[in-house]
């Protein structure tokens, strides 16, 4: 079994090119509404039918998963969303033949697939997903008493938040831990630190890049 790489695609375009956007739209939808003419392990939205129904050939992309949801899109609109679970990492190739084919139409994506630590944002402006970093422990091994002093120590430990700046993430951070961040490379090496390779808990403490 693979490890699933989850995915949001943002397609997007100046209004000069929306007819293309809305074409795109309408040909993905299409994709969600009929089972592919291919036999393969997935249900309606497996990606290889995107690249049939391009032209393309779907063996020569990494093909192994599913449009999971295809977002909202009405007239005018230029942009809309779509996510996506695929096998070990997002399938860039793929889009970029895809829109290769929609004058004007541009994409950006995030994805996460901890297991081959990737955590990527392209929007590197922040227009559409703003998320930078990630914070996600969860599990019943040991917890530092400091964390919890004055108030009811949980059982199970479970934090997943997402922020926009470092400022934010550290501020967080220090209001349970009691401890500043200047760094990232700080804040990352002291939840190392702390819970060492305990297998009773979950420590991810992550930073979306560009690539």
């Amino acid at each position: 079994m693979p490890n699933w790489c989850t995915s949001r695609c943002g397609f997007f375009c100046a209004d000069e090119h929306k007819n293309e956007l809305a074409r795109l739209y309408k040909n993905l939808s299409a994709v969600l509404e009929t089972p592919s003419e291919v036999k393969n392990g997935f249900e309606l939205g497996w990606l290889g039918k995107v690249a049939i129904h391009h032209g393309l050939d779907w063996q020569e992309y990494s093909c192994r998963g599913t449009i999971e949801e295809l977002g909202e899109f009405e007239p005018g609109d230029n942009f809309f969303t779509l996510d996506s679970e695929t096998a070990w990492a997002p399938t860039v190739e793929l889009w970029e033949a895809v829109i290769a084919q929609y004058e004007g139409v541009s994409f950006i994506y995030i994805a996460e697939e901890p297991g081959s630590d990737i955590f990527v944002n392209t929007d590197v402006e922040g227009r559409y997903f703003t998320d930078r970093y990630l914070i996600d422990i969860f599990g019943n091994g040991p917890i530092p008493e400091s964390w919890y002093e004055g108030k009811e120590k949980p059982g199970y430990l479970e934090i997943r938040e997402y922020f926009e700046n470092f400022d934010d993430f550290a501020d967080y951070c220090a209001d349970f831990t009691g401890k500043q961040f200047g760094t990232f490379e700080e804040l990352q090496n002291y939840f190392a630190e702390i819970f060492g390779e305990n297998d009773g808990i979950h420590v991810g403490v992550h930073e979306f890049t560009d690539s």
